[in-house]
């Protein structure tokens, strides 16, 4: 850091610890009102310096020289933020932030209304959600003068109005642009679609996409179909709200997608439940098991779930420790392949976040150096970490039959193993 930014940057925290450390309670109610207005356009002027930092970031060699998959993978284990966060800073700073031409030329924000109201404070980041996500809603054939007035109509409101209210002033705008409620270009369909499926903490997941056409229509089929009311064993009615019953006529749509046992494999064994508990629980049917996605559930729920679908259960012994299944043979065998992904749960690299399903098994010790297919010798990998940590001087080691990761000295001069906190978080 330049001693400008370092001064700017410690001018900045010691207002805030300044302003901390103000004694409200003798101040009058007109200045406490100001105060909270004053503080929150400056609050949202601070975010602000956001946009250059993460165009700033996306432009320089540390992103690839950190091993980071991506600007936002970086951001996230940068300042400690969740990866969607990440991913909406970044979002938002390729929008707003000032770009630079192959020539070197300073270029304009893509989108330069939004980007002045939110540097001025005059709108936080829930508007530039709002405002951007519904410009991605319009049709990939909207003329870019049609686009540009959108924006300004949109932000001019955002000053006004608070997000909840900009929402259903965005929609109908949408519903003016598409007069028909329907948006008929295919490519739009294509570019729009998405799912996402979200851990709520207490091992509930939230569901939230836009299907395509074709997929809507699918699944309307299918769902309608699985989620009529059907009466109780005893003959009395359906208990079940509609919401319930589509529910549950989803997860009768997986159940049976596992059973028919023509899913494409996955990691590298068939599409699997993977369970994993101890002998004792599995002895006393108590305690939580654990799926090799790292959600938990009770472990007789889990043993229920054999009747159902393909399921591989899992022993440790009282450490967590697998057993270990030696192989004389290169490729990893099956069963190998579910202690792995028992064990490392994902990409054993620090701070990535690919799942077990989009690794590959990896030699700590080379296959053509005598290394053994063991699981003392393999590790979960993704290919991006596959391909660049020993170039950048990264080695793994095991330590208590676990996989760590030391580092270069660029990186820390005592080069401490460390170890991939996204799947087993710190004791």
């Amino acid at each position: 850091m330049d001693e400008v930014l370092a001064e700017r940057v410690a001018a900045v925290a010691a207002a805030v610890d300044a302003l901390l450390g103000h004694d409200l309670s003798s101040a009058g109610d007109e200045a406490v009102l100001a105060a909270a207005r004053q503080v929150e356009a400056a609050r949202r002027r601070l975010e602000t310096f956001d946009l250059p930092l993460v165009v700033e970031l996306d432009r320089r060699s540390v992103v690839g020289r950190e091993l980071a998959r991506s600007v936002s993978a970086f951001l996230s284990g940068l300042v400690n933020v969740s990866p969607g966060e990440a991913r909406q800073r970044v979002q938002h700073a390729r929008a707003l932030g000032r770009r630079q031409a192959i020539s070197g030329e300073v270029l304009p924000p893509l989108r330069p209304t939004l980007a002045e109201a939110r540097r001025s404070g005059t709108v936080n980041e829930e508007h530039v959600q709002v405002v951007l996500r519904t410009l991605h809603r319009l049709p990939s054939t909207t003329p870019t003068p049609v686009v540009d007035e959108a924006e300004a109509f949109l932000t001019g409101w955002a000053t006004e109005v608070d997000p909840a209210a900009l929402r259903p002033i965005a929609a109908r705008l949408l519903a003016t642009l598409d007069p028909d409620g329907r948006l008929t270009d295919p490519a739009d369909h294509h570019r729009r679609r998405y799912l996402h499926l979200t851990p709520l903490g207490d091992g509930m997941h939230r569901l939230v996409g836009d299907l395509d056409p074709a997929a809507a229509a699918l699944a309307s089929s299918v769902l309608n179909a699985l989620s009529a009311p059907q009466p109780t064993d005893s003959g009395g009615p359906d208990e079940r709200t509609a919401a319930q019953r589509r529910h549950d006529a989803l997860a009768t749509v997986f159940k049976q997608a596992l059973r028919a046992g023509e899913l494409p494999q996955s990691g590298g064994i068939p599409a699997t439940v993977l369970i994993t508990l101890t002998a004792d629980q599995l002895g006393s049917g108590c305690g939580l098991a654990e799926t090799s996605t790292g959600q938990q559930l009770p472990v007789a729920g889990a043993l229920r779930l054999a009747d159902q679908a393909e399921l591989a259960v899992l022993l440790t012994d009282a450490t967590g420790r697998p057993l270990d299944l030696y192989r004389n043979r290169r490729l990893a065998s099956p069963s190998q392949t579910l202690a792995l992904i028992a064990r490392d749960k994902g990409c054993t690299f620090p701070g990535c976040t690919m799942p077990p399903e989009w690794t590959e098994k990896h030699h700590i010790r080379a296959w053509k150096d005598g290394g053994q297919t063991n699981l003392e010798n393999l590790c979960l990998i993704c290919d991006y970490h596959h391909d660049h940590h020993l170039q950048q001087g990264w080695t793994i080691t095991m330590r208590n039959g676990q996989p760590h990761y030391r580092p270069p000295k660029w990186k820390d001069p005592e080069q401490k193993p460390m170890r991939n906190h996204h799947f087993h978080p710190p004791e």
